[in-house]
Order: C-alpha cells, then structure tokens, then sequence
C-alpha cells in the first residue's frame, strides 16, 4: 500500500503529542513516516501508529504499512 501524498489524520501514535495532527504523507521509510503540515513536517513511528486517510476514511495501522514501499509492494492489501 503506498500512502505517499495521501492526506491523514493521526488517531494514535507513541508520541501523544502528534495525536490529532492532520498532514500530507511526503516520506515512508522503514520505521518513520514524514507528514508535512501547514509548511512544516514531523515525523511519526509506525510502531504503534494509526492514521485515518481523510479522503476514503479508511485507516491503517503501523502494522498495514510496516517496513519499506518497495518491499510492501508485493504484499496484498486488506
């Protein structure tokens, strides 16, 4: 699944502090995803993550999104 450019909201997160926070998807890497949000950008862990996609409503979990796009890519979708 490829969430790049997607625009999310986080429902939970390890940082309770990102809880809330509403930005585009500009970076997936293995263990972080980069949100960029009114001009400025955050980084939030996977592990433990959940994020709503405000265009479809479907959320992922840290566990839907785990480990690098080019390795999920052949992975099946839920």
């Amino acid at each position: 699944m490829n969430i790049i450019g997607e625009n999310v909201k986080v429902l939970s997160s390890p940082d309770p502090t990102l809880i809330g926070r509403t930005g585009i998807v500009v970076l997936d890497t293995a263990n972080t995803l980069t949100l960029s949000s009114f001009g400025r950008n955050f980084h939030i862990a996977k592990s433990g993550a959940a994020l709503m996609m405000l265009g479809s409503g479907k959320i992922v979990t840290g566990l839907d999104i785990a480990g690098r796009l080019q390795d999920r890519l052949g992975r099946r979708s839920p």
